[in-house]
């Protein structure tokens, strides 16, 4: 059995979801853009430093999202794979002097105790490790609509797993972690005034020196001739694109460790079977949403079996 941070945190949040999405082994069939944008943008990011490489994978984006239906392209957005080359650029120019991992997608899988006859394995992938002089840094790569604050990345205890499985595989503990954040939408360009023939100068959070650049490109004008505008905006840069680096407490990776065992030792011995739902305001964000409602609506099971069959893929056999 594979036991992952993200099941873990399924299990502690909603029995029920994680009975759905890794017993039933449900997946919905129509994107959700937040999933589906972290997804590709991981796999631009592992590919920073390779241009052939990323030429090719926003290829095969465009390509995947110009063959699926219509709706699917709307939960999207219609302008998705522009969108997301706009903001890899925007993130390349950002980051562009600065020294790339020395080891990217590090996967790893760690035995962790038997259940029975069976292996129960933690798994997991690192987005990027760094070999510093003072210690190694881990990097997880996330993606936002809405910016986190400060007290969400200190008590985020993916961390702390991640820095064990460093631990495991290299025989030290991490010296810190950088949470590498970016926003999912592009930021705006400014608005074009005609009968002044200038870019407006009004206040707003959504612009970026790079937004300037592009529009400014569109007509034909030089860096030299929006230069206020780049510096006007420039503070708007972390609203789309920043970084937060965090030491590791050693205790509590030992004790988010702990933790971690105690509920996969609770998940192989009830998790099978336990489909209590955790009822909460987060449920309207929840993939299995759907269901549940059905079920609190009706509990007409045709019904119920309909929604599963048209809006779910269900895994038969193996993990």
């Amino acid at each position: 059995m594979n036991i992952s941070y993200s099941r873990i945190s399924a299990y502690l949040r909603c029995p029920y979801k994680h009975y759905l999405g890794y017993i039933r082994k449900l997946t919905p069939k129509r994107p959700s853009r937040p999933l589906h944008f972290g997804a590709d943008f991981h796999k631009l990011l592992e590919y920073r430093g390779n241009k052939a490489q990323i030429k090719k994978e926003l290829k095969n984006i465009s390509d995947k999202f110009y063959d699926m239906p219509a709706n699917w392209q709307n939960d999207l957005g219609e302008n998705y794979p522009q969108d997301i080359e706009t903001i890899f650029r925007d993130y390349l120019q950002i980051y562009k002097n600065y020294p790339l991992p020395d080891v990217t997608e590090q996967r790893f899988e760690i035995p962790i105790f038997k259940n029975g006859k069976e292996d129960v394995v933690f798994v997991g992938v690192i987005d990027g490790l760094y070999y510093n002089d003072d210690g190694i840094t881990v990097e997880e790569h996330k993606t936002f609509s809405r910016k986190p604050d400060y007290s969400t990345l200190v008590m985020n205890t993916q961390k702390c797993l991640y820095a064990h499985a460093v631990h495991v595989l290299y025989g030290e503990l991490p010296k810190n972690v950088m949470w590498d954040y970016i926003k999912s939408t592009p930021a705006n360009e400014p608005i074009w005034l005609e009968k002044s023939q200038r870019f407006s100068t009004a206040k707003s959070e959504q612009i970026t020196p790079y937004s300037v650049l592009r529009a400014a490109s569109k007509r034909g004008l030089e860096k030299t001739d929006v230069k206020d505008l780049l510096q006007l905006y420039k503070p708007n840069i972390q609203n789309f694109f920043f970084r937060v680096t965090l030491d590791f407490v050693p205790e509590m990776v030992n004790k988010v460790w702990n933790d971690f065992l105690r509920t996969a030792t609770e998940i192989c011995k009830y998790g099978e079977n336990n489909t209590t739902m955790n009822m909460t305001r987060d449920c309207s964000w929840c993939n299995f949403y759907s269901i549940c409602y059905a079920q609190m609506t009706t509990n007409d099971s045709d019904s119920i079996n309909y929604i599963i069959e048209h809006d779910f893929t269900e895994q038969k056999g193996g993990e």
